[in-house]
């Protein structure tokens, strides 16, 4: 049975290269642009692998309820906040985590770790541009015991 990711990320376009490898690979790829839309993915279906971009802007007041734009500061942390209001969910479905961002600064890591993910779990977009080093990432991640384990 294939592998099933979910990918949440507001840029799909970006990611079409991505896709292509994977879907090479045979892993099954769902990409999702906001936050509502990630988390009715993840409570209807069972994924594997959770690929999440870190800024994602809401969309509309009701993710603003539940995203409040004082915490997510304007989109730029809502992938962390994200995962800490999913946490739970994300670790009773055995979903991996793959944050994979276009800029990952330290603290924002270091807030991701202090929630309970751990350092090998982050990557940058740039730096997963070749599908070897990308797929090796991907397999990593999926290969890990426990991807939230600090």
């Amino acid at each position: 049975m294939p592998k099933r990711i979910l990918w949440l990320d507001n840029d799909p376009a970006y990611l079409e290269p991505f896709i292509e490898v994977l879907t090479d690979e045979s892993y099954e790829v769902e990409v999702v642009a906001t936050v509502a839309d990630a988390e009715k993915a993840m409570r209807a279906h069972k994924y594997d692998l959770l690929v999440l971009d870190v800024m994602i802007p809401t969309v509309n007041p009701d993710e603003e309820k539940r995203f409040d734009p004082t915490l997510t500061q304007l989109g730029y942390k809502t992938g962390l906040i994200f995962y800490t209001l999913n946490k739970e969910l994300i670790t009773s479905s055995g979903i991996k985590i793959l944050v994979m961002t276009v800029r990952l600064d330290k603290s924002i890591m270091d807030e991701f770790v202090t929630a309970g993910l751990s350092p090998s779990c982050f990557a940058t977009k740039y730096d997963l541009r070749d599908a070897t080093v990308f797929l090796a990432k991907i397999q990593s991640v999926l290969n890990a015991s426990n991807s939230s384990a600090v």
